[in-house]
């Protein structure tokens, strides 16, 4: 039992790693520490079963802090929440997979062994919990790093994966003082000299490319409208909420002006198309989230409109129980939260094109999904414009860890991004990974940033798949160890 509380203490204090907190130096401790138990011979002494449930314990005691804001959809109408109880199906879910973790790193006998399996076990994870099911990429060590110039730099040569393993090995650290053999210690501390050499060497590569870049700019005007969630708005609301943007378009003087997702409160037909343009200046632009439907299928899209010209994209990764309810039958309630219909998934191509300005537009949670957005037709985008609300998240750590997401995007992309969130945050966020100018959350802001448009392209990313299975790669010489040494 006293193993089970020792875990789970820990996947409490990991949680701290990730924003809102940023406590990074809690890593270097808490995982030598769990390094430790998984060692002590009181713990291998355990059955394979009590591995297992020792690693649930340990995500259990994780999750329940990252993703404590999983229930504040529930507590947005009163009918929901009494079923809040639910969302932590999800919890549960993902602590699962350290239970499968532990269980597997049972079966391996030795120190060093265990040091190199548990990142890589970890990475794993991550990968079948994106594509496993609908999907679930919050679930990501590269996130700890998001606020830095090594994490945005690790990033960018070698993407998501191998940053949360490189993540990982690195608060392993300190566990090479619980390796006896002295000729391995050695060989592990030139091993982590050599990490960090390259880490710095990577950082400072990307901080000479930030200082000697150039680009022009264009202004932008982002707006924060910071209202209620469009669907719990009555018609007095909605009309009110209509005028607020249509008189802040008037009034405003910014060549492209940006609002949040599903900021319209009304479909987005022919004539509200029409009523908007006829608010834009000339050589202006109007990029607004809003509901369309055609041929009785709904979609969450993203509209770019010009004083005689509008184009669109429609979202084509939903949020299950958020834009359509599996099983609709069994989760009824649940339309309370998601609306009494699902949308449908888009099938235009990822593209908007303003001008000479090739935009990639992503919606909300779709800024998580990094191996689905960019494809040969958009690769070449000079910005990324992610629209989203996060109001569904409350005031806590959730729109902190989908700002965050978005902000690691831009640096992996080297692409500008431009974020606007109906609640917050928001912000202009260059391809370096740096704010360049941001709204806080849950306040009615209209900033004008001015962003730099360049057509960077990362010429790594098709480098990243393979650096990801290079990771398994030392996992066949890991496995030819334990096997002789079993």
């Amino acid at each position: 039992m006293i193993f089970f509380i020792l875990f789970f203490l820990c996947g409490i204090l990991v949680s701290f790693l990730y924003p809102p907190f940023f406590l990074t130096p809690v890593g270097f401790f808490i995982f030598p520490f769990l390094f430790y138990l998984l060692n002590h011979k009181n713990y291998i002494a355990l059955s394979h079963k009590k591995h297992f449930f020792s690693g649930f314990s340990f995500g259990l005691g994780f999750f329940i802090i990252y993703l404590g804001w999983i229930k504040e959809p529930f507590f947005i109408e009163d009918i929901t929440k009494k079923y809040f109880i639910f969302s932590y199906l999800l919890i549960i879910y993902c602590a699962l997979y350290y239970g499968i973790i532990f269980f597997i790193i049972s079966f391996f006998k030795t120190k060093i062994v265990k040091l190199f399996t548990l990142p890589m076990l970890i990475v794993l994870v991550e990968f079948i919990s994106n594509n496993f099911i609908y999907g679930f990429p919050w679930l990501s060590f590269s996130l700890v790093h998001s606020n830095n110039i090594f994490g945005s730099s690790l990033i960018y040569f070698s993407g998501t994966y191998f940053t949360s393993y490189i993540t990982v090995l690195i608060f392993l650290l300190f566990s090479i003082f619980f390796i006896e053999n002295l000729k391995l210690r050695k060989f592990l501390q030139l091993f982590y000299l050599f990490i960090f050499l390259l880490i710095i060497i990577l950082s400072l590569t990307r901080y000479y490319d930030a200082k000697s870049s150039k680009s022009d700019f264009i202004n932008i005007s982002i707006i924060q409208s910071n209202f209620h969630i469009n669907q719990y708005l009555d018609q007095n609301e909605k009309l009110k909420k209509q005028k607020f943007i249509l008189d802040l378009i008037q009034k405003n003087k910014s060549e492209i002006i940006l609002f949040g997702e599903n900021d319209y409160p009304f479909l987005m037909n022919l004539n509200n198309i029409n009523l908007i343009q006829s608010h834009i200046q000339n050589n202006q632009s109007v990029i607004i989230g809003s509901t369309r439907k055609e041929d009785n299928n709904y979609f969450n899209s993203i509209f770019l409109i010009r004083k005689n010209e509008y184009s669109y994209f429609d979202k084509q990764i939903l949020v299950p129980f958020g834009e359509f309810v599996p099983l609709r039958n069994l989760f009824g309630f649940m339309e309370y939260i998601s609306g009494s219909l699902d949308f449908t998934e888009g099938t235009k191509e990822r593209n908007l094109q303003l001008n000479n300005i090739k935009i990639l537009p992503v919606i909300c949670y779709e800024i998580l999904f990094f191996w689905k957005l960019l494809h040969q037709s958009n690769i070449n985008s000079d910005i990324i414009v992610n629209i989203t609300n996060d109001s569904w998240f409350g005031d806590y750590s959730g729109p902190y860890q989908h700002f965050y997401f978005a902000k690691l995007r831009a640096a992996e992309f080297n692409k500008t991004l431009i974020r606007v969130s109906v609640n917050g945050i928001s912000a202009g966020i260059d391809n370096f990974g740096r704010v360049i100018k941001f709204s806080k959350l849950n306040q009615q802001q209209n900033k004008i940033i001015s962003i730099p448009i360049n057509s960077s392209n990362n010429e790594y990313i098709r480098l990243h798949k393979i650096i990801f299975f290079l990771i398994f790669f030392p996992l066949l010489v890991i496995l030819f160890i334990n096997k002789k040494n079993a």
